[in-house]
């Protein structure tokens, strides 16, 4: 269940009203183990000749992979691992105790030419006052159990409410995004991850993770006291048109207590004391948070296009926690490739 936020604002005093919203059922607090989920580890597509690792949880998150009979297209395999040898996709299932299970799909793909890492975005609209909002939190974690080649980015509030990193960054998402519902959540910024209870099946960012991507993104700062430069440079190896950049600043580590309604998360607490907050969206670095256009001439195979962010640390941050987001997003506002960086860190690009 979540709760949506509404506000009824008279002369000086703000009112909140919360009011649930009907999900599907939940097994919050129920101790049977009714289903299956196979996930594959590091995302469902990759290059042929690359392993596949997976696993398969109850819906109690227990991990009975070692357990099951796993099957690729109806042929039990040995063990949980598979590396394809021929392109194409292939069906996953599990069998274990009888328990119902939704097959997946995993696809082994070819390159051709110059590639790079792929990442996928993640983004919770969340708040500190929101105890509905652990299920989010909850899923980054398991996210981050399963695969690297993700960012992450926190955006908090809504202003008005008592969590102290809203700002005005994040109510432009909020209303980029038409947030009501307190969390949502968006893979690569137009896929909904639906609220429900389930924390632990990964298969729905892990399905929009490629095996390579033609952007390649890369950064490099300097800096002088509280005032620092990013150049951020992004390098085509296929023709692409209608392109856009964005770029915000995030600080990652941030301490709080979060409310908590979920009673099989965090010891079932009605509040998680110190909880370190990942990637908490500060400010957008570009003129909107949709990005900025690329010239199309700079976007041709074997372009590079360099564009430089300035930008002053306010007081109370910490600099060693901030990071710069990088993203390309298409004509739709799908995020393409995305990467992170602390801001006195440069890197390189990420070929494979």
């Amino acid at each position: 269940m979540k709760k949506s936020l509404i506000f009824l604002i008279h002369g000086i005093l703000v009112f909140f009203v919360l009011s649930a919203c009907q999900g599907s059922a939940s097994d919050e607090g129920n101790a049977e183990v009714t289903y299956l989920t196979v996930t594959a580890d590091g995302g469902n597509e990759k290059l042929v000749g690359k392993t596949f690792v997976f696993k398969v949880k109850d819906n109690l998150t227990n991990d009975v992979t070692s357990q099951s009979l796993i099957y690729i297209n109806n042929q039990m395999i040995s063990g949980n691992t598979f590396t394809p040898t021929e392109k194409g996709s292939y069906t996953v299932r599990a069998e274990y105790r009888d328990l119902p299970i939704n097959p997946i799909s995993v696809k082994a793909v070819v390159s051709s030419g110059i590639s790079f890492k792929h990442r996928i975005l993640y983004e919770d609209f969340t708040g500190t006052w929101c105890g509905y909002c652990t299920i989010a939190l909850a899923r980054h974690d398991n996210l981050a159990h399963q695969t690297e080649d993700f960012v992450f980015i926190g955006i908090h509030g809504p202003a008005g409410t008592t969590d102290p990193w809203s700002n005005d960054t994040g109510t432009e998402m909020e209303t980029l995004k038409n947030v009501t519902e307190w969390p949502a959540m968006f893979i690569n910024r137009n896929t909904v991850w639906p609220y429900d209870s389930n924390y632990t099946d990964m298969s729905l960012p892990l399905g929009q993770l490629s095996a390579f991507s033609k952007i390649g993104i890369k950064m490099k700062t300097s800096g002088s006291g509280n005032t620092f430069t990013t150049e951020a440079s992004v390098l085509f190896t296929e023709d692409f048109t209608h392109l856009k950049i964005a770029a915000f600043l995030v600080e990652d580590g941030l301490v709080h207590h979060q409310k908590n309604y979920i009673s099989s998360l965090y010891g079932g607490s009605s509040y998680i004391y110190n909880y370190v907050h990942h990637n908490v969206l500060r400010s957008k670095l570009t003129s909107s948070v949709t990005g900025e256009n690329i010239p199309n001439t700079q976007t041709a195979t074997s372009s590079e296009y360099i564009r430089a962010f300035q930008y002053t640390v306010p007081a109370g941050y910490n600099a060693d926690k901030l990071k710069i987001i990088i993203m390309i997003t298409d004509s739709n506002g799908t995020v393409l490739n995305v990467r992170e960086e602390k801001i006195n860190t440069n890197n390189t690009y990420e070929f494979l």
